[in-house]
């Protein structure tokens, strides 16, 4: 990561991974990510705002020589993750002066996690700021965006946003300050499907409070910063939005055939009522599970509904597929229905564990179809009436609860 002079006062001073393929071994980051850390200089102190992945503090380091930072008085820890965090031991060692500024959230957790003793920290309530000479940072607690201590800092004096990991995206640029857009807002929202989306009604509020501020720039905690912030903050306006489409994400696994072929019928049957299709084979030989279960979560966001399609496996359904109900059953998104379709070669339990499996999820079930086989004529029959049955009710949702 190349320094980048946000303001007079604000520079980025981060780390870059570009060849990173999977955030916390599960997202995938074909764009890589970076670990942003922001110095802010008053006329009498200097704050570092969080102090990178621990693996990645030299970037940081080559980068406060280079602005030959010999002293810091403060290390503002936004959120204690060690992607965040982790550079922290380091950073004291190398200014045994700084004190770290946390809310007590963030203190308890860096000391967990991090061993980091709670007499080298100054403690923060909401509202509280912190004074550097000519400008001030104050400290906006955002619990659960996506940890209980998430915490955002606004610069008022410059209408700066230090926003922790809301508005991020997992994304390196080739030119920090020239970013291209439509990758920018691509890579968070698949970030936000990851991260944000279970506590999406603690974002909704966070997104309100970041419109009353009005910041003239977004700076999150990873990927580029958001000159023009109205572009993330629609688009998380969005994500937040109980409205939803009529489209149908289907995803699938298939080992002989059987499910593939239940999968094809129905999607034709779909699109010929009118119906947007987006098939996601799950046991592609072409990616890691990983990448087309971000794939289903991304959809998601905005599907009306998602069909599970699966064979049955020593009574159940395929690994990959139980997988990814669980996935969907915990991070919880938007979705109107939910249903289930699969094959199986003498008998079946994947209706109950898959239930199971979506317990947590409220969607509206639709009714299971499982066929014994290959299907037959009559099967694929069947299978039309099903695909008739959930395009009128997609289409009976009311079009002001439509996404424009």
């Amino acid at each position: 990561m190349a320094l980048l002079k946000i303001t007079d006062r604000v520079t980025l001073v981060g780390a870059d991974d570009p060849g990173l393929h999977y955030f916390d071994c599960l997202m995938p980051t074909p764009y890589g990510t970076t670990y942003n850390s922001y110095l802010v200089d008053g006329d009498e102190k200097s704050a570092l705002i969080d102090p990178v992945e621990g693996s990645k503090i030299e970037q940081l380091f080559e980068h406060l020589d280079t602005l030959e930072v010999k002293h810091l008085e403060y290390i503002v820890c936004l959120h204690a993750e060690q992607d965040h965090s982790g550079g922290a031991p380091m950073l004291l060692q190398r200014y045994p002066k700084a004190v770290i500024v946390a809310t007590q959230k963030v203190a308890d957790f860096l000391e967990s996690h991090l061993h980091l003793p709670k007499d080298k920290m100054k403690i923060m309530n909401a509202g509280d700021t912190l004074e550097l000479g000519g400008v001030s940072l104050e400290c906006i607690p955002v619990p659960f965006a996506h940890w209980p201590d998430n915490t955002m800092y606004w610069l008022a004096d410059e209408y700066l946003l230090f926003s922790s990991d809301l508005y991020g995206s997992h994304y390196v640029p080739d030119v920090m300050e020239k970013p291209d857009e439509k990758i920018q807002v691509e890579q968070s929202r698949t970030y936000f499907a990851e991260i944000m989306m279970p506590f999406r009604t603690h974002v909704a509020r966070y997104v309100e409070k970041t419109r009353e501020l009005d910041p003239a720039m977004i700076c999150s905690a990873h990927g580029p910063v958001w000159f023009l912030p109205d572009t993330i903050l629609s688009e998380y306006e969005r994500m937040c939005s109980d409205k939803t489409t009529r489209d149908v994400a289907i995803a699938y696994v298939s080992m002989h055939g059987s499910t593939k072929r239940m999968v094809k019928t129905l999607a034709k049957a779909l699109v010929d009522v009118g119906i947007h299709v987006k098939l996601l084979d799950l046991g592609s030989d072409k990616h890691d599970f990983r990448v087309p279960a971000g794939d289903v979560l991304t959809e998601s966001l905005f599907a009306g509904a998602l069909i599970l399609a699966s064979p049955t496996v020593i009574g159940g359904a395929h690994p990959l597929m139980a997988a990814m109900a669980m996935l969907i059953g915990v991070i919880n998104p938007p979705l109107r229905m939910i249903g289930l379709i699969g094959s199986f070669g003498w008998g079946s339990q994947m209706v109950k564990q898959m239930e199971g499996l979506l317990d947590r999820h409220k969607a509206e079930r639709l009714d299971s179809l499982l066929i014994k086989g290959l299907p037959t004529g009559e099967d694929e029959k069947a299978i039309e009436e099903y695909a008739k049955t959930l395009a009128e009710r997609l289409k009976a949702i009311p079009d002001e609860e439509i996404l424009d």
